[in-house]
């Protein structure tokens, strides 16, 4: 296999639930093409853009919001019925839970890493590489298309490995509302520093001390906006978020997750957006107990 497996939306997606789930077990990823709709993305980059414009952190050479759940204006894309739809399906006789996770970007580089905490001190407990009842699943929309230079990269199959090199490198092409699928476990990347901005992030690195948690100084946010605007790069901005079965690894992921998100964010609390609330209660998806706690009234009232 030579790229991402790739399905279409609404009534396809439910009628090759089988293929589907296979692949997410093979692979550890899939795209479905075109699940937004072109005013849904246009909307999402408008909210996303205008949040980072005006706050978020200075991370990883752009700007990042972490606990995005907290946002009134983007609960609609984590609750998105047909993104719910998908999910449901891959889980199939496994109950839904949202972890309570979301991370909006903008600019942001990467390099190989995985989503299951390794590098917070993990997020799970045991040997969850070989559980198969550890079904955490993340579905990440990027609102502009991916190219070559800035699509994501995988790697096949990694998910079941903890090493950082396993599986075959594919990208993921991407265009205008698709989503991606893919195992918290899955060994991927963003978008890959070029050598000038391999410099500025060596500076950042620097400045901060190596944290991944403090930000990076204004002048150095200011470096690498200037660089872009002089290559005339358009930016590059995303939406991930996390829903899982309803077991002990899902919940060890929201917990340990929404620790993560309230440090970056330098938040003692992060409450769930009202509506966001409201949209998974009317859909029949419940909270984790990490989540719950951090829902305000409608979101424990669930318990």
């Amino acid at each position: 296999m030579n790229a991402t497996q790739v399905f279409e939306p609404n009534e396809a997606v439910a009628a090759r639930a089988a293929e589907i789930r296979t692949t997410l077990e093979r692979d550890g990823v899939f795209v479905v093409r075109g699940l937004l709709t072109e005013s849904e993305i246009a909307r999402a980059r408008e909210q996303v853009s205008a949040r980072l414009q005006r706050g978020g952190r200075r991370l990883a050479l752009g700007r990042t919001q972490p606990g995005a759940a907290i946002l009134p204006e983007l609960g609609w894309v984590l609750a998105h019925p047909r993104i719910v739809a998908v999910f449901r399906t891959l889980l199939g006789p496994h109950e839904l839970r949202f972890t309570g996770h979301c991370d909006i970007h903008r600019n942001i580089v990467s390099g190989w890493h995985k989503d299951s905490g390794e590098t917070y001190g993990g997020y799970f407990t045991g040997d969850y590489f070989a559980a198969d009842d550890c079904r955490v699943y993340k579905a990440a929309i990027y609102l502009q298309d991916a190219g070559e230079r800035d699509a994501l990269r995988v790697r096949l199959g990694s998910h079941r490995s903890a090493d950082l090199l396993a599986g075959r490198e594919v990208k993921v092409l991407t265009k205008r509302g698709d989503v991606v699928f893919f195992d918290v476990r899955l060994n991927h990347c963003g978008q890959i520093p070029d050598r000038i901005e391999r410099g500025i992030q060596l500076v950042a690195k620097v400045a901060t001390r190596g944290s991944r948690a403090k930000q990076e100084p204004t002048w150095v946010s200011g470096l690498r906006e200037a660089y872009l605007r002089a290559r005339g790069r358009e930016d590059r901005l995303s939406v991930f978020f996390t829903y899982g079965a309803a077991n002990r690894y899902t919940e060890e992921f929201a917990a340990a997750n929404m620790r993560r998100q309230l440090r970056q964010a330098g938040a003692p609390e992060a409450a769930l957006a009202p509506g966001l609330v409201r949209a998974l209660q009317e859909q029949g998806v419940p909270l984790c107990e990490a989540a719950r706690e951090h829902a305000g009234v409608e979101g424990r009232s669930q318990e």
